[in-house]
């Protein structure tokens, strides 16, 4: 398990058995090991499917992944993995574990039992969100009934402070109007943040919105379930276990040629009439599926023409969220944030005119809000050199304002 800075922990009966800097060292040539990977290596997400046909799980979740730009290729090459983690009507809510396609050599264990994002392998408290540091970073995870629905890495430092809580605000009211956690989540802090590195726990809890509880740490962790634990592993060792599966092949081929080698032709024969007959019902199959496939390609169609309406990108507070970090840390003054209709207009002061074109700029590069053309009428320049502005963003797709 990846530990608060940039080690690694062996977990074993419930106390760490050993530390170390690699995964491979710490893990050492056990075959029943599992590799917790960082929340900066695995993305941890909740989709609601509207259906509860299992076999429809599968393309709807790489759907999801490929739209969040994580797939590598295809669902064969990208290593992910589904849970179900609540059904109710015509819906199932399912958390998405996904690893990136340049997944780090230096922590791919071949002997490894298995992969899973470390979130996973915590007891959460139950309904509440947990926040803890891992490998140098604050990550904030949310769940139902005790299983994992969503894991964020924050983006301010990792210590209590105004900054932390004001993140875990948003990310708690942004959950919450996806339906992924309940109406009044509370928080749970885990670890020893004492120390004059643990940050200011008072302006953190007057920053605060949620009720909050600390313990110790995380806890110990636990085995993940067996069910999807052979699709998340990194391609790299795949990769591995396929040569090494091949040598083995190769070597036993070749023993067996020696020593009966007569029987060569009949296990050839054998092989090509079952791989025939493998090829001929999977061509069965595929023909079989395909109005299944065609109507899911329909139903991705029209979740992309409901875009528009669905994108956290286009919630009012996740806007202005978006705005303020783009803002220089001085010079630039927000007077008025404000959203008609499909478009937003920002009022405000810069020192010069060329900050109020530096904000601009700043918008447009912005990957949360590159869906908007962004416009500026030229500042008026006051008595004072200063810049009043106003900053217009309009959806790319649409035509006209509403």
């Amino acid at each position: 398990m990846p530990d608060a800075g940039r080690g690694w922990d062996l977990w074993s009966g419930g106390r760490v058995k050993a530390s170390g800097e690699e995964p491979g060292e710490v893990a050492g040539s056990g075959a029943d090991v599992v590799i917790g990977v960082p929340a900066t290596l695995a993305t941890t997400f909740a989709v609601k499917l509207p259906t509860l046909e299992e076999s429809l799980f599968e393309p709807m979740v790489y759907a999801q992944i490929e739209k969040r730009g994580l797939g590598a290729g295809g669902p064969e090459a990208t290593a992910f993995a589904w849970w179900v983690v609540q059904q109710e009507g015509n819906e199932t809510l399912l958390s998405v574990d996904v690893l990136p396609a340049d997944f780090p050599e230096t922590l791919c264990v071949e002997h490894a039992a298995g992969y899973a994002p470390a979130a996973r392998l915590w007891r959460l408290p139950e309904d509440k969100l947990l926040f803890w540091i891992e490998h140098g970073r604050g990550v904030l995870a949310a769940n139902r009934h005790g299983r994992l629905t969503h894991v964020q890495v924050l983006t301010a430092p990792p210590e209590l402070g105004a900054a932390t809580a004001q993140e875990i605000n948003l990310t708690a009211l942004t959950l919450q109007a996806q339906g992924f956690v309940g109406e009044n989540p509370e928080l749970v802090v885990a670890g020893d943040f004492s120390g004059p590195e643990g940050g200011d726990r008072a302006g953190f809890e007057g920053a605060l919105t949620l009720p909050v509880d600390y313990l110790p740490g995380p806890g110990h962790p636990t085995a993940p379930p067996q069910g999807m634990r052979a699709r998340f592993v990194p391609q790299a060792v795949k990769d591995a276990r396929a040569r090494r599966a091949t040598r083995r092949k190769v070597a036993a081929f070749a023993l067996a040629a020696a020593a009966v080698y007569v029987a060569i032709g009949a296990l050839l024969w054998m092989h090509a009439r079952s791989t025939r007959r493998t090829i001929e019902l999977l061509e069965a199959r595929a023909s079989e599926n395909r109005p299944t496939v065609e109507e899911i390609q329909r139903t991705e169609q029209r979740w992309r023409e409901l875009e528009p309406a669905i994108d956290l990108r286009y919630y009012p507070l996740v806007q202005l969220n978006e705005v303020t970090k783009a803002m220089p840390g001085s010079g630039v003054l927000l007077r008025e944030f404000e959203t008609r209709g499909t478009s937003i207009f920002v009022r405000g002061a810069a020192k010069d005119v060329q900050m109020a074109f530096t904000l601009v700029e700043d918008l447009k590069k912005s990957p949360e809000l590159s869906v908007y053309e962004w416009n500026m009428p030229k500042p008026k320049v006051e008595s004072n050199s200063s810049a009043t502005f106003e900053i217009q963003g309009k959806p790319k797709h649409a035509g006209t304002d509403e």
